[in-house]
């Protein structure tokens, strides 16, 4: 029993409920990147994939650790979970899953024989333990908080490399896209937290900027992140050969045009949601009725997921394409 309780306090930390939402996304860069299903064979596709996680795990055992205060009223399943496993344990266990990705990383640096990765990997990792971790803490920073940005590109890109090599211009495109979108995206569930963030003294951008100077900026970011992606996918698609299909020649046009439409309807409830939101910030209710209405009406998972599976889609069809 008790062993499971550890386990289960293990899951929370890492917030391991974000797999299933976040799972998808792991194609994009695949995808992207593969000629052929061969390609995605390759045991170092596992290797990033383990860097990825480790680093991913590490970053939120830090997060459980520097929000324990806050977390301890609204997510106490969290604060919970770090009550049982302890300060130490956590930051052995931070420790140790840095040591590891660092050490995959190293293997694949000497197999690709590029140490440059090596180099990467340790940026990617410090940004993703400094958005969280004192004296950085890059999250209640204001803009620096989508510094986390940059642990995601090299992510990416690194599951993108093992397959292709470099990523080429369209292709960093609709990563950025894809991480814009999201972390813009995110500002939107931190706003739920402003009265807690706020009590204890934590400078999220709700804080710092205001409710709806964060729910606008949320706005803009998703819409460039959009943008980003719809010009990323114009020239990759643009490059690809017409297919016959039941005797009819498909240009790369109608593909984008699908493109268009898939990322507009998996982006359409995370954009309404937050114009919704906006209007309520508006109204002259008091901040704790405009919370509270927002935390109603939230599904942050929802949104994540429908944004995610909708650019999978995409660049799923575009390696069916590629591959026909």
């Amino acid at each position: 029993m008790r062993f499971k309780t550890i386990l289960k306090a293990y899951a929370r930390v890492c917030r391991m409920e974000y797999i299933p939402l976040e799972a998808p996304g792991v194609f994009v860069p695949l995808f992207l990147a593969a000629t052929s299903l061969q390609d995605l064979l390759s045991v170092h596709i596992i290797e990033a994939l383990a860097i990825f996680t480790l680093i991913f795990f590490s970053g939120f055992i830090i997060n459980a650790l520097a929000d324990v205060e806050t977390d301890s009223k609204n997510k106490t399943y969290i604060s919970d979970s770090v009550e049982i496993l302890g300060q130490k344990t956590l930051i052995n266990l931070i420790v140790i899953h840095v040591g590891l990705a660092l050490l995959l990383t190293l293997h694949l640096s000497i197999v690709y024989n590029n140490y440059w990765l090596m180099f990467w990997v340790s940026i990617a990792t410090f940004f993703g333990l400094a958005y969280s971790v004192k004296p950085f803490h890059f999250k209640v920073r204001g803009p620096l908080q989508f510094s986390l940005m940059i642990y995601s590109i090299i992510m990416v890109s690194l599951l993108y490399y093992v397959i292709a090599g470099t990523p080429s211009m369209p292709v960093l495109f609709v990563f950025l896209s894809f991480l814009i979108t999201t972390h813009g995206i995110e500002l939107v569930n931190q706003t739920q937290d402003y009265l807690d963030d706020k009590e204890v003294g934590i400078k999220s951008p709700a804080v710092r900027w205001g409710i709806t100077p964060t729910l606008v900026a949320s706005l803009v970011i998703a819409i460039i992140g959009i943008l980003f992606g719809i010009v990323g996918f114009y020239f990759l698609y643009a490059g690809l050969p017409n297919l016959t299909i039941f005797g009819t020649v498909v240009g790369f046009e109608i593909l984008f045009g699908i493109t268009i439409m898939i990322l507009l309807l998996g982006y359409y409830f995370p954009l309404r949601g937050t114009w919704k939101f906006i209007k309520i910030s508006l109204q002259k209710i008091s901040t704790e009725e405009k919370i509270s209405s927002i935390k109603k009406q939230l599904n942050y998972p929802k949104w994540q997921l429908t944004g995610i599976l909708g650019i999978t889609f995409v660049t799923t069809l575009f390696f069916i394409w590629k591959i026909a």
